[in-house]
């Protein structure tokens, strides 16, 4: 055989087979590339309302214990303050669908929790404002963690 009969087949094989296949597999990983990083967009804009929710939720807390010690029982501002109360823990569970138990955030959210339950227990009113001052204080750090994580960057393998 002569080299141009060998050379019109090599360019006949690798422009028929191998560059259609290269292309193909390198546009596979250019798409899966592609959904990772859109899967990492979508789960820090999901992270980023449940931590706005979870602040909103948090700025309620000292009118809402307020309304549960001082309101009628059977007014509609206590009951608004009833309900508030039963969305602070159902918050902690939604944070720890998006990062782990020993994050920082959810830890510190459990702090600020316990501390709701431990004011809305507290009878005399000095117990109360001094155990608003600690959520008061609790609730800045989860504010603190919510804005660090939101401001690092997603790891290398696209976790949060």
């Amino acid at each position: 055989m002569s080299d141009a009969v060998i050379l019109g087949v090599t360019g006949i094989v690798v422009s028929g087979v191998i560059g259609p296949a290269v292309a193909a597999w390198l546009s596979r990983r250019a798409e899966l590339s592609r959904f990772r990083r859109d899967q990492v967009v979508y789960q820090r804009d999901q992270l980023k309302a449940l931590l706005d929710e979870a602040a909103i939720l948090l700025a309620k807390g000292p009118t809402n214990l307020r309304l549960l010690r001082e309101a009628a029982p059977e007014s509609p501002e206590r009951r608004r303050a009833t309900e508030w109360l039963g969305e602070v823990f159902p918050i902690g569970q939604r944070l720890q669908l998006w990062l782990p138990r020993d994050h920082a955030a959810v830890q510190v959210y459990d702090r600020v929790r316990e501390a709701l339950v431990t004011t809305a227990k507290t009878a005399h009113p000095s117990e109360t404002d001094a155990a608003l001052d600690h959520f008061d204080e609790l609730r800045g750090d989860f504010l603190d963690q919510a804005r660090l994580l939101l401001a690092t960057p997603p790891a290398k393998g696209g976790a949060l």
